[in-house]
Order: C-alpha cells, then structure tokens, then sequence
C-alpha cells in the first residue's frame, strides 16, 4: 500500500483509458457520484522541456455503469378554471404552451415530468413537445447559457438517456466550451445507441465535423501536443478510424517524435485510404535504417522525477494548491480535467483563491451531472508550477471515496503539458 515509485515528468501527454467509479441516481432528486471530467489547459510557470514523446501509460479501466432514475416532487399547474390539480403535472390536451411556461420559468423538472407523461400515454402532442424541447436547447446553446443548458439536458438524459439529436447537442456544447475530451466520450456514448443506419451516419458525420475543426485549429496554432492529446483519447475511445491515426502520426512527426509517428505510419501501409500518404510519409523520413527499432531506454537528461504511491493497480500523487494546501490524487489519464471531490475541495484553507469560472454539465458513466469549475492560481506537482489551473468540483459528495485516501483526480489538462514515465521499479 505505502510502496514508493518515481514519476517521471517530460513534456506531453499520453492518453489511457479513465477511472470511473460506479455511481447511482437515488430518489428525491439526489445527483449521481461521478469522476471522469472535461477540462482545460493551465500555463506552465516553469519551462518544461520539449523532449520527445515516449509515453507507456498504465491504462485505467472504467468500472461499471449506473442506471437512472428520475426524482420525484409534486408539481402544481395551474388551468384556466383554477380547478384543483393533481401532484404531477398532467399530459392531457395539447399542453405546449404549458411547455413553453415551464421552460420559460426554468422549471426543468416539471417540463420533463409534462413531457414524460405525454410519452407514456402515446400522445401524438409528444413529438411537438420534444421539438420544444430540443428549440429551446439549441437558444440556450447558441446564447452560451452553460447554466440553464447543463440543468435541462440533465433533466432530459436521466429520463432518456439514448436520445441521439439531444446527445449531439449536448458534444456540441461541449465543443463550444473547449471541452474537446468531453465531446469525444458523449460522441462514443452516441455511437454506443445509434442502433439504425441513419443515426449511425448521423453520428459519424457530425463526430468528423468535430475532428476535422478541432484538428485544423490545432494545426494552424502549431498545437502539436494537444493535437496528440485529442487523437490519443479517440484511439483510447475506440473511434480512431485509419484517417485519424494518419493524422496522429503526422501529429508526432511535427512534435519531433520520429518513432511513435513512425510506427502508426507503418501500420497504415496497405490501408486503402491513407495507405499511399503514409508510404510516402515513411519515405521523406529516409526509410526503416534510419528509424530506431524501439524507443531509448531512459528517460531524457532534462527530466524530474516525482514520487508516487501505488494503490492495487493505481497510482496517487501528491499535489500542492496555492502553495499551502496538499491533496492526494489518482492519476486518471481519463479524465479531461483534474478534479476534487467538494469534501476535500470544501477543507482548503485557500477556498477563498479559487475563482469560480462556469457552472456546467458533465457527462459520467452514470448519466449527466452538473458541477462548477474553479480556477486555482496555483498548483505544484514536483518542481513544476502551473498557474491558474481549472479544477472540478462535482455536486455530490465522495464520502465512499474519501476512505481511499485520495481526494480527486489528476487529469488530462495537467497530465497534458507533461510526457511522463511510471517507473515500475
């Protein structure tokens, strides 16, 4: 349990597979535990150095997935007569203007308890009132009211968890916020349900708009690590097509890595797509006698090291907030932004530094929760410090989790400035 290993630290990022506990929707609308996030990108304070990229991750696995129930509460409605009305909201006559109220008023939850209703009675209203529904998901998006967008597409995909255009918003969204890790784990969730032809196609092509733009800034912004960073979780994700791998491996060559990008482009060799561009590629790079047969045995001269400790397949580290307060936390390379559960986010002595930057949805393996995103001026891992670092903070308390020693997670847009090593010795 207490066994010391050493953590060492270059500049990239690798990807794996995320940590994620089990979590439960509960009644009387208790919110779910969650643990893999979206994030952001902190600025380093101490240049690190560039070095080639020769990440071997240990991969941590997701672990189960929750069921969703809806809360329950009574629900008033008011009617022209101001006759006395039952404690959900009914789904008889053609209610969307009782919708359109709701929504208005931001009563998520009673215009969900409405629109369930007309589902179940087979009311040929329902289709009307989920093409409310989606209008006013879209005006919310397109006037970036994270808020109200995160509480009603919550209410929505506890209920209907499956629904292809509402989970293709909800990646939308994502995008619009930068959260580009997040949007490929909703993708993935809605390919998992496209189960006809047309939503399959529908999902594939919006997911390749996404690439396709997200990969164009970072290339016009010479962002090479975080263009490594995407197509790594897409691979982890199982959504990397011979297209994107192309892309990866011209990613690396960019960065300097001449052996990963050398060894995605000899697997597209015979691809039909990409296959003539990657023999090419291969040739501008001298041929197979100037490539190393595998990656240098130690670790560049330039880096540090920073103790970790190992918990069964896991590993925690030790980070410091704002130069006074210690958290524990396990590497998630899962997981798009690092993350406090609000028991050890709420007992910092410099609670009072951290900015609150947005309120917004995240999407988990149990369902969508909502949490805010703090900023946090400083943080140290080893002897690095980054600067105005976001981190999460989920509306749910981990006490189950708290017992394990460790207070979060350490995710992609800290792990994501580094290249690192675990050293298993």
């Amino acid at each position: 349990m207490g066994e010391r290993l050493s953590f060492v630290v270059v500049f990239l990022a690798g990807v794996g597979a995320g940590w994620i506990g089990q979590t439960w929707y509960a009644a009387a609308q208790t919110e779910s535990a969650v643990r893999v996030l979206a994030g952001n990108t902190p600025v380093a304070e101490k240049e690190i150095p560039s070095s080639t990229v020769r990440a071997t991750e240990t991969a941590i696995g997701d672990s189960g997935s929750a069921g969703v129930a809806s809360s329950t509460q009574d629900v008033v409605a008011n009617d022209a007569a101001a006759q006395p009305q039952p404690s959900r909201v009914a789904g008889s006559g053609d209610g969307s203007g009782q919708l359109e109220q709701l929504l208005a008023e931001r009563r998520y939850f009673d215009a969900m308890t409405l629109h369930q209703d007309k589902v179940r009675a087979g009311d040929r209203a329902a289709a009307q009132s989920k093409r409310t529904i989606l209008k006013h998901l879209r005006d919310l998006l397109e006037s970036r009211n994270s808020n109200d967008f995160s509480d009603l597409i919550q209410n929505y995909l506890s209920l209907y968890y499956d629904d292809i255009e509402v989970l293709l918003l909800l990646a939308e969204f994502n995008q619009t916020s930068g959260s580009y890790l997040e949007a490929v784990d909703v993708y993935l969730l809605a390919s998992t349900y496209a189960y006809t032809e047309v939503d399959q196609n529908n999902v594939n092509a919006s997911f390749d708009a996404f690439i396709r733009t997200v990969d164009r800034q970072y290339t016009d912004q010479k962002n090479w690590l975080s263009l490594i960073n995407l197509y790594s979780h897409v691979n982890a994700s199982g959504l990397l097509t011979s297209s994107y791998q192309y892309r990866l491996a011209i990613a690396y060559l960019q960065n300097g890595d001449e052996f990963l990008a050398t060894e995605h482009l000899r697997q597209l060799v015979d691809d039909s797509l990409v296959g003539e561009a990657a023999v090419l590629s291969l040739n501008n790079l001298g041929g197979n006698s100037t490539i190393p047969a595998q990656p240098a045995e130690s670790a560049p001269a330039s880096s540090e090291s920073v103790a970790l400790e190992k918990r069964g397949n896991h590993y925690l580290v030790d980070l410091t907030l704002n130069r006074a307060d210690r958290v524990s936390l396990l590497i998630d390379t899962g997981a798009s932004i690092t993350t406090l559960w609000s028991t050890a986010f709420n007992s910092l002595s410099t609670l009072g530094n951290a900015v609150e930057v947005e309120r917004r949805a995240f999407r988990t393996a149990g369902g969508i929760v909502q949490g805010t995103v703090y900023s946090v001026s400083e943080l140290t891992l080893g002897p690095y410090r980054l600067q105005d670092t976001h981190v999460a903070v989920l509306d749910f308390d981990a006490g189950d989790d708290s017992r394990d020693g460790f207070d979060g997670l350490l995710g992609m847009n800290v792990l994501g400035r580094f290249d690192f090593q675990i050293d298993q010795e």
